[in-house]
């Protein structure tokens, strides 16, 4: 009769023991609400977050009084090698923010072994780092954000300075350099870089040259005059103002991701030089200027 009483006791402990682990192992599942699909170009549906891994899934992984574990595994590894779904090209279609990936969920009770958790159906799920409702956010404002950045304007520099001749073959180049820019935008961080793509050149007589994506050349001393793909020569004398439009293509990232290029580009004129050019006359000079000090070139 002991014995029994013993055993009874025995599986009481045990039971409470478990009920206590299971209690006490609940994860703490956040659930946010956010886009999952993409409607018309908007994104609706459920997201939740995962506290473990920290990505982004429309799948249902718990709720805060969930007793199970969970965990992913990627579908498709590198070289499309994987699960047999992922040769029928579903490994696509995470392209609802950065760094999507195509995976499947497990989940089993905390107290078991993970080689034991089943699969969840309805599967694969994509996971994202970002919200992919706070990505669509972004991607629908991040054209305008990139069109207002304060971009510089790059130096050019013509040869020669500041005078030239009628006829004279001018040679234009332009520093055009890589800008980035780090802003936060609903709360995530972004980084856009702005990349000069193609030039404008305007040569203040009426003509111009471009969009082309060659920004020009220095020429050495001993070659000034030479005709190059952004020279110019003006055919009268006069003042000319000179400006160079630099165009922009943009990228950005999302909390370092990759990088995610920009619909449409920024245009940024730079400042204008004055380009003076002269008329240039020869003559034959007969005259002695010892003789006639008036004479031409005395």
């Amino acid at each position: 009769m002991n014995v029994i009483k013993n055993i009874w006791r025995s599986v009481a402990v045990w039971t409470v023991c478990v009920l206590l682990m299971l209690c006490a192992s609940a994860p703490s599942i956040a659930k946010v609400e956010g886009g999952g699909n993409l409607e018309d170009g908007k994104v609706t549906g459920t997201w939740t977050r995962h506290e473990g891994s920290g990505v982004w899934t429309s799948a249902e992984i718990g709720l805060a009084e969930d007793k199970n574990g969970y965990y992913f595994e990627l579908e498709c590894f590198d070289g499309d090698v994987g699960y047999i779904d992922c040769l029928r090209g579903i490994a696509g279609d995470c392209k609802l923010g950065p760094d999507g990936r195509l995976v499947w969920w497990y989940s089993g009770l905390l107290v078991t072994p993970m080689a034991e958790w089943q699969r969840l159906p309805g599967g694969p799920w994509c996971v994202y780092s970002v919200n992919p409702n706070v990505v669509a956010e972004i991607e629908g404002r991040i054209e305008t954000d990139f069109q207002e950045r304060p971009i510089a304007s790059s130096n050019f520099v013509t040869q020669p300075n500041p005078h030239s001749l009628v006829g004279m073959e001018n040679n234009m180049y332009i520093n055009a350099e890589v800008q980035p820019f780090d802003m936060t935008l609903l709360g995530q961080d972004i980084r856009i870089v702005a990349t000069p793509t193609e030039f404008e050149w305007h040569y203040g007589d009426g003509s111009s040259y471009g969009p082309v994506s060659f920004a020009g050349a220095a020429l050495p001393a001993e070659r000034l005059g030479e005709p190059t793909a952004t020279s110019h020569a003006y055919l009268s004398p006069g003042d000319y103002l000179i400006s160079i439009v630099v165009y922009y293509t943009g990228t950005y990232s999302i909390n370092g991701g990759p990088m995610i290029p920009i619909d449409g580009r920024a245009s940024v004129e730079s400042d204008p030089q004055t380009l003076r050019v002269w008329k240039s006359e020869s003559q034959n000079v007969a005259d002695d200027c010892l003789v006639n000090p008036n004479g031409f070139g005395c």
